[in-house]
């Protein structure tokens, strides 16, 4: 009997473990400037490394506004690594706009 117990504390204990764990992690969504993007080829090149970028959960890239929209899990990339991303395609993340929830 008392192992029983031993097992589902440690079960209870794993499962509020877990629970706090993944309620640290948010998705997070940030519009990045992108200067130097002229045609679709420079935006497909940002899009495609960005949706490389490990934590990336989504991207969206707008030729017309010069930006990119990016969803991603706070807990496994930052804006930062993000700009430098889009840095390291050859085009400049401006700071002009910053993230939000």
């Amino acid at each position: 009997m008392k192992s029983k117990s031993v097992v589902v504390a440690t079960a209870v204990f794993l499962m509020i473990a877990f629970t706090a764990i993944a309620a640290l992690a948010a998705t997070r969504k940030s519009t990045i400037r992108v200067e130097g993007m002229k045609c679709s080829k420079c935006s497909g090149s940002v899009e495609k490394a960005l949706k490389a970028t490990p934590g990336v959960e989504k991207v969206e890239i707008s030729l017309d506004r010069k930006e990119a929209v990016v969803e991603y899990d706070d807990a496994k990339v930052t804006e930062a690594k993000l700009r430098e991303v889009i840095n390291g395609t050859g085009f400049k993340a401006v700071e002009e706009k910053s993230g939000s929830q």
